[in-house]
């Protein structure tokens, strides 16, 4: 079928491809032979483990195989003749890993007596991480070998980067068996939770190496014990038993304003689960009045800015409404009048779905509408493909407004993927418009490489940004990378990444639009030191910024006049000029062609999550304006329970042609005064805009009856607007059921 005739009749698309295709993709698989057993993947016990590696107490036979977190290698040969088996316990102050490691060649073990935290890579070993709160920007890692020996540390968040100078809390025993080995590991609690609520989830990832079957290279990182692709998709654990049933959190608040009346106002949160994995939440006037404001950002392009959600009742949703093109995004919705939404999972798929009624926003002179988001998705239990489908519709006025779409992220080899997605754009009574990528990627530890090809109909965009996120249309694009990773094992260096990219793209009527290079460094030494650098060159045919000139001139055209005024059209390739006479002056509007370049140089010293600093300076020309911009970052840990971050960013031009100079202050202050109690302060100024937001916040946990909180404001106003708001006081209180 032709793309044009699909665009003509988006209804006939949705029947006629997308839906047949969904049928294809879930309902000719298996699910009931894929099922997952609905138990908890790990149990309480009401005494301790004896850490000796032989896992013979009783109560290790009662919990349940939690294998679901094993990483499975795919390039490994001969994996036939090693299995494991994994076992998860714990209490109130440790969580035990019991490890099976069965081999039918244990005379081929591979075992070296090495020291604490060294790399045990080229020993028969088990590698755990964790994702937690308590780091966010790194995993942590634990790992020990045949003969016992621990190591532990922090993974950068791209699995490039291992820091092994941070030490967990923790103890483990391994041990020779007539079927191989075991081992025992118990991490104490404390070292991987650090929340307030005493919440005992965490995100999970096992793995055992046996390295005279495993491709060894080690690229940095805990290659290959982990893959960075992996990392993305870690599952979690819970320790604390799900309680079936309804909990009913209704909530009470006023609001005292300088200059204005006491606003009372009140709502509910709750959650139904239905069974381990499948869950149902409403919301009914939620509290979005006392949250953050949205942290500022400079833009150096004319594009739309991705601003983070921080609003609970999105965060809490699940990560399968995110595909490569975001066809859903949360910051569309404004505030709610209520929502519902549920998600499970069944084996290897999972489903979402969302129904949220915003209320009218006088500010933008928006109706109440309704939102509403379906997702499924199937994952392969044995690599990292998914294939998936999403939906998103927005109903305003009794119109219909959404997007729907399909993607699949293939691994058809443990090097090479094949990712692919097509989405319609819709619009009642008008015609529907398409979007669709495709493209292989090749990948090894020490080299990538990929091209993608990305067409998206003109307008595409204002059907889709009433429900996602679509900064530019109207594009034919070629997208393509090589990357190229050099180790070292000295005493300095760590490893040196080459990166580079090649970008362009046409408009559907073929007129070329943008091209872009990339060139650039990242240098990674072994004392946490990072360095990078990056040039790039840029063309953009520009259609946002008409440049005013005066000219008395006139050419061949067409001429419009009104009045005493008019206005002369003059069309040539490539360019667009409008004259328009007023009073014997001509002003002169065109669109230019703009070449844009910049250097880019970034520092940043990283030991953990609290002890970062990076410093980036950022020069070049940019739509006809030298530009200079400095950015510094630090963050660092007060005390045990106090934490603190800084951001500032500074950005002059040479001339204000199309960007105003600005600069942007942010402050965060975090203060764990105790289990129960919580304090955190958030400040920020923009220059441009003369915007000043401040944000303290007080909560404390009444348990288990509920919260307290009492939040203080000032400035409060959308992303890139000033404030009108005055001094507010909000006080909450909360009650669970």
């Amino acid at each position: 079928m032709k793309i044009a005739n699909m665009q003509s009749d988006g209804a006939y698309v949705l029947k006629k491809i997308i839906i047949p295709l969904l049928y294809f993709i879930f309902l000719s698989f298996p699910v009931f032979a894929q099922e997952v057993t609905s138990e908890n993947l790990a149990i309480k016990i009401d005494r301790s483990i004896k850490i000796d590696g032989l896992l013979n107490e009783s109560i290790w036979n009662s919990a349940p195989d939690a294998s679901t977190f094993l990483l499975i290698q795919s390039d490994r040969t001969d994996s036939h003749k090693v299995r494991t088996t994994v076992k998860i316990l714990f209490d109130n102050e440790f969580v035990y890993f019991g490890f099976l490691c069965y081999d039918d060649e244990p005379e081929k073990i591979e075992a070296e007596a090495l020291n604490i935290d060294m790399d045990l890579r080229d020993t028969d070993s088990i590698y755990i991480v964790i994702d937690t709160p308590k780091e966010v920007n790194s995993f942590l890692y634990f790992a020990t070998n045949y003969l016992g020996v621990k190591s532990d540390g922090l993974l950068s968040r791209d699995g490039e980067t291992a820091n092994y100078r941070w030490d967990g809390s923790w103890k483990t025993f391994s041990q020779k068996t007539d079927f191989g080995w075991s081992s025992e590991v118990a991490i104490e609690l404390d070292s991987i939770l650090d929340d307030p609520l005493e919440s005992k989830t965490f995100e999970l990832a096992l793995s055992r190496l046996v390295p005279r079957l495993d491709s060894i290279f080690r690229s940095g990182g805990l290659d290959p014990a982990f893959r960075s692709e992996q990392l993305e998709q870690l599952k979690v654990l819970n320790l604390v038993e799900p309680k079936l049933g309804v909990n009913i959190t209704p909530y009470a608040m006023t609001k005292l304003e300088s200059g204005d009346k006491t606003e009372p106002l009140a709502g509910i949160n709750g959650h139904y689960r239905f069974s381990q994995r499948m869950l149902g939440r409403l919301t009914i006037y939620p509290d979005f009045a006392t949250v953050e404001p949205d942290q500022e950002q400079l833009n150096l392009t004319p594009y739309e800015l991705y601003i983070p959600e921080k609003r609970n009742f999105f965060l809490e949703g699940p990560e399968t409404f995110q595909q490569q093109a975001d066809l859903f995004y949360s910051k569309r919705i404004g505030d709610l009048y209520g929502g519902v939404e549920m998600s499970g999972k069944f084996g290897v798929y999972e489903f979402s779905g969302m129904s949220a009624q915003s209320r009218r926003d006088d500010y933008l002179d928006e109706d109440t509408a309704n939102f509403s988001l379906l997702s499924l998705k199937r994952r392969s239990m044995a690599n990292s493909s998914e294939i998936g489908f999403l939906a998103a519709n927005k109903l305003v006025n009794k119109r219909n407004i959404g997007t729907a779409g399909i993607y699949a992220n293939l691994e058809l080899s443990n090097k090479f993927k094949l990712e692919g997605q097509f989405a319609l754009g819709y619009e009642e009574e008008r015609k529907g418009k398409i979007a669709f990528s495709f493209g292989p990627s090749y990948d090894t530890r020490t080299f990538h490489v990929h091209l993608h090809y990305r067409q998206i109909d003109d307008n595409f965009s204002d059907r889709v940004n009433h429900v996602g996120f679509i900064p530019d249309d109207n594009r034919r694009e070629l997208d393509s990378s090589i990357n190229k990773t050099f180790s070292f094992k000295g005493e300095i260096l760590d490893r040196i990444r080459y990166i580079s990219n090649y970008n362009v793209y046409w408009g559907i009527d073929g007129i070329l639009r943008s091209w872009q290079i990339d060139q650039g460094f990242i240098v990674n030494t072994k004392m946490n030191f990072i360095l990078s650098g990056t040039y790039t060159q840029e063309y953009k045919y520009n259609e946002f910024f008409l440049e005013p000139e005066y000219s008395f001139e006139s050419g061949e055209g067409e001429w419009r006049s009104s009045g005493d005024s008019g206005e002369y059209v003059y069309r040539s390739t490539g360019t667009s000029r409008v004259w328009v006479g007023e009073a014997g002056i001509w002003t002169e509007k065109y669109i230019r062609d703009f070449r844009n370049n910049r250097i880019r140089i970034q520092s940043q010293y990283y030991a953990g999550e609290w002890r970062l600093f990076g410093l980036s300076l950022t020069v070049g020309s940019n739509y006809g304006s030298s530009f200079m911009m400095l950015e510094v970052s630090k963050k660092f840990r007060l005390s045990k329970n106090f934490f603190s971050e800084y951001y500032l960013q500074i950005l002059e031009h040479e001339t204000e042609i199309f960007f105003r100079n600005a600069t942007i202050h942010v402050i965060r202050l975090t203060s764990y005064v105790s289990k129960k109690l919580f304090l955190k302060l958030f400040f920020q100024s923009r220059s441009d805009i003369s915007k000043v937001n401040i944000h303290l916040e007080c909560l404390y946990n009444i348990e288990p009856v509920g919260t307290i909180q009492l939040v203080y404001q000032k400035g409060a106003a959308r992303f890139g607007e000033v404030g009108t708001q005055g001094h507010a006081l909000f006080f909450k209180f909360s009650h669970k059921f």
